[in-house]
C-alpha cells in the first residue's frame, strides 16, 4: 500500500473519530426533572465548599466565602438556552428590584466541554458585557452536581446568609398558579421588590401623546444618527463580518436599537394576529393595544409595523433624550414610564422590552 493511501486511510479513520466524539458529546444529555429533586447530605458532600475557577478577569468564585450574604444562582447549557427555559425567571429578575446585599451568579454548565474552553471563551467574550450577572463557565459540573439539579435544564438556587438553601428549582417555571407561587417564592427570599414607576412627563410624537397611549404600550425608539440595513449585523443583508466584528458593530447604541425595530417589525403583526383571535374568546387574557414610533431614519428596511418621523426635539428634551444620543423609552398601559434607556442598551435589558411589547426579542426576525 502506497505512503499517500496509508495517510489518506488515517485522515479518514481520524475524520470519523472527530466526527463521532463531536456527535457524543453534542447529544442531548437532558434528564427528567423528579417530582422532587433528591435531598442534598452536607455531610457527604457540602455545597458551600464549591469552587468554580473564574476566567476572562473574573476571580474565582467560593461559595463560603459569599456567606453573611443571600445568594442566587442560575445555572443553565446549551440545551436549556434553545429551550428557554429560563424565560420566566429572567424577565422577572430583570424587572425586579433587588437589594445591594443580594449578590447573583449566572452559572454555563460546560461539563464534557473543557477540550473547547478555548472556543467557548472567545464566543463568551462578547455576551458578557451583555449579561446582567457575572458569568461563570464550571467545566466540572460541579453546580450541578453539588445541588443535584438534573442535566440539561436550567436551574435556580438561592442561598441564605447562612447557607443554606431556600429555594432550589430544576427547569421553566410551571404555568398557571404554580408558577405563580414558585415566582413569589423566589421573589420573598431575594427580598426583591416591584420597580415603582414614575408617571410619563408630557410628550407628543407624531400622533402619540399622553392621551393618546393611555390604556396602550407606547414604545418610542430614537436613534442619534441615520442608519442602514447593511449596517445592522446577525440579519440577512446587513453587516457582515467575523463574530468580533458584529459584537464591535452593536455598541453603536443606534444600529443597536435600529435592530431592535427591525427585529420587532414582524414579530409585532404576528402579535397583533394572534390577539385579534384571542380577543374572540373571553377566556384569554386580552393584550394592551401597542404602538410604536422611530424618531430618526433606517434606510433599505420597509416597516411596516412601526411609524416613523424625522426628529422630535421637543419629546427628546420632555423624556431627558439628548440630541446626541440614541434611546429606547416605553410608556405602560397606565400611563407610567416603564423603560428609559440612553445610549447603549445591553442585551439583558431587552427582555424587559420583549415583556412589555408582548413579543420574543430573543428570536431574530429572519
Amino acid at each position: 500500500m502506497s505512503l499517500t493511501k496509508r495517510i489518506l486511510i488515517g485522515l479518514t479513520v481520524l475524520l470519523l473519530a472527530l466526527i463521532g466524539a463531536g456527535a457524543w458529546m453534542f447529544r442531548s444529555r437532558a434528564e427528567a426533572i423528579p417530582d422532587q429533586l433528591p435531598p442534598i447530605d452536607t455531610q457527604d458532600a457540602d455545597p458551600m465548599k464549591v469552587v468554580i475557577p473564574g476566567s476572562a478577569g473574573l476571580p474565582d468564585l467560593k461559595l463560603a466565602d459569599l456567606r453573611g450574604k443571600t445568594v442566587y444562582l442560575l445555572v443553565g447549557d446549551r440545551e436549556s438556552m434553545q429551550a428557554k427555559e429560563s424565560k420566566a425567571f429572567d424577565r422577572v429578575l430583570n424587572r425586579w428590584s433587588i437589594p445591594e446585599d443580594v449578590v447573583g451568579f449566572a452559572i454555563a454548565d460546560t461539563e464534557g466541554f473543557k477540550v473547547f474552553a478555548s472556543k467557548i471563551e472567545e464566543m463568551l467574550a462578547g455576551i458578557r458585557p451583555e449579561t446582567r450577572l457575572p458569568l461563570y463557565t464550571d467545566y466540572d459540573g460541579a453546580i450541578t452536581r453539588a445541588f443535584k439539579l438534573p442535566k440539561g435544564h436550567a436551574g435556580v438556587v438561592v442561598l441564605g446568609p447562612d447557607g443554606q438553601i431556600v429555594v432550589r428549582h430544576s427547569g421553566p417555571a410551571p404555568e398557571g398558579p404554580e408558577g405563580d407561587a414558585l415566582l413569589e417564592r423566589l421573589r420573598t427570599a431575594l427580598r426583591a421588590t416591584e420597580p415603582t414607576l414614575a408617571p410619563a412627563p408630557a410628550f407628543k410624537i407624531g400622533d402619540l401623546d399622553n392621551a393618546a397611549c393611555q390604556g396602550k404600550v407606547c414604545a418610542f425608539v430614537f436613534l442619534a444618527r441615520p442608519v442602514k440595513k447593511s449596517e445592522l449585523p446577525f440579519v440577512k443583508g446587513g453587516f457582515e463580518g467575523e463574530t468580533d466584528a458584529m459584537w464591535k458593530q452593536l455598541q453603536d447604541p443606534s444600529v443597536r436599537l435600529a435592530g431592535l425595530v427591525y427585529d420587532s417589525d414582524a414579530k409585532l403583526l404576528a402579535a397583533d394576529e394572534k390577539a385579534a383571535k384571542a380577543d374572540k374568546d373571553p377566556a384569554d387574557k386580552p393584550r394592551p393595544e401597542v404602538k410604536v414610533v422611530l424618531v430618526g431614519a433606517l434606510a433599505d428596511v420597509e416597516l411596516k409595523r412601526w411609524t416613523t418621523v424625522p426628529a422630535a426635539p421637543e419629546a427628546r428634551a420632555a423624556l431627558q433624550v439628548p440630541e446626541d444620543q440614541a434611546a429606547v423609552v416605553i410608556i405602560d398601559a397606565d400611563g407610567k414610564l416603564a423603560v428609559r434607556e440612553v445610549g447603549i442598551v445591553r442585551m439583558y435589558k431587552f427582555t424587559r422590552i420583549s415583556e412589555l411589547l408582548d413579543i420574543d426579542l430573543s428570536d431574530r426576525r429572519e
